[in-house]
């Protein structure tokens, strides 16, 4: 038989008692039940406690890569750059991060979050994340009622590093409280990891791209674009073919190598467009729409692929 209740947030434990001892702790008290003989034992019951502890790294993830996103995606809205699609991103990545913060602080049932944050220190940060979150809300609310408001978009971007740097905090303390070293390998976690991290980049990339075909701090995204795509394409070449001096293995099964040869096929078409505005050239509108959409493309397809890492993490070892 097998029982299920909830402890504190992000922990399991799972133990084996003697049915009758059970049975008896229930309905006389836990001292009579000690004074019961083993040997009148016959069932096994397993109580297994429910864990939300990966949903929650997931999440924190999640919020680190629509920090870029939503700045992104308000460029692209206020520069003319597929407004419609930018717009939509825009409006879904805005819901996301609300819901999302709110979920890892309260809790939510439909996220597979069971209970509101109890450890102090993740909950400052949640807070810092809020308050720098709450600072941009009212741009990005503009920026959706008008897609011609250049200025909200630039609140926006002026917020998005440092909003970057405060979920970048959140999500390596909920790593560190909710992570379980003994259900992955450590090989495994770096993997999904690198990964996870290749998702914020593109977002980053996209960003930092409009930033230069409209001028605003456009030299230093000029510099951050080109760090950032030598760290996004060495990151996928690691993943794939093995960086042993890293201690990263090749892509370790079909699935996951198929995944790869698309994400780099992709990105040999992105990093073209994004080298001739790094090199100081000007791309054409369709060039610009390019870089937006195969970016999100590549996202979607790198969502894919953490996915199939978390099922490669979860064999029997």
């Amino acid at each position: 038989m097998l029982n299920r209740k909830r402890i504190a947030p992000g922990h399991r434990r799972v133990a084996r008692l003697p049915a009758l001892i059970v049975a008896s702790a229930l309905c006389c008290g836990a001292a009579h039940a000690q004074n019961l003989s083993p040997s009148n034992a016959t069932t096994d019951v397993n109580f297994e406690v429910e864990s939300d502890g990966a949903d929650r790294i997931v999440l924190a993830g999640k919020l680190r890569t629509l920090t870029q996103q939503v700045a992104a995606a308000s460029c692209a809205v206020t520069s003319g750059i597929d407004v419609q699609e930018a717009h939509d991103v825009l409006v879904q990545a805005t819901a996301d991060f609300d819901r999302y913060i709110v979920a890892l602080r309260d809790g939510d049932e439909e996220l597979h979050i069971l209970g509101p944050e109890e450890n102090g220190r993740i909950k400052r940060d949640l807070d810092h994340v809020l308050e720098e979150w709450s600072a941009i809300h009212g741009a990005i609310d503009s920026v959706i009622a008008d897609d011609n408001d250049v200025e909200g978009a630039h609140i926006i971007d002026d917020h998005n590093l440092k909003l970057l740097e405060l979920t970048t905090i959140l999500s390596s303390d909920i790593s560190g409280r909710y992570s379980h070293p003994f259900e992955m390998t450590a090989q495994d976690a770096m993997m999904i990891e690198i990964a996870g991290r290749q998702l914020m980049l593109t977002q980053r990339m996209a960003k930092d791209s409009c930033e230069v075909w409209t001028g605003y701090h456009s030299e230093e995204a000029k510099a951050d674009l080109a760090a950032t795509m030598q760290i996004f394409e060495t990151s996928l070449n690691a993943l794939r073919y093995g960086m042993p001096d890293a201690g990263l293995q090749a892509a370790p099964n079909d699935v996951i190598r198929t995944d790869l040869d698309i994400l780099l096929e992709r990105w040999d078409v992105i990093k073209v467009n994004q080298q001739t505005l790094v090199d100081g050239g000007e791309l054409n509108e369709e060039q610009k729409t390019e870089i937006f959409h195969d970016l999100l493309l590549e996202l979607h397809d790198l969502e894919h692929l953490l996915h199939d890492y978390k099922d490669h993490s979860e064999r029997a070892h």
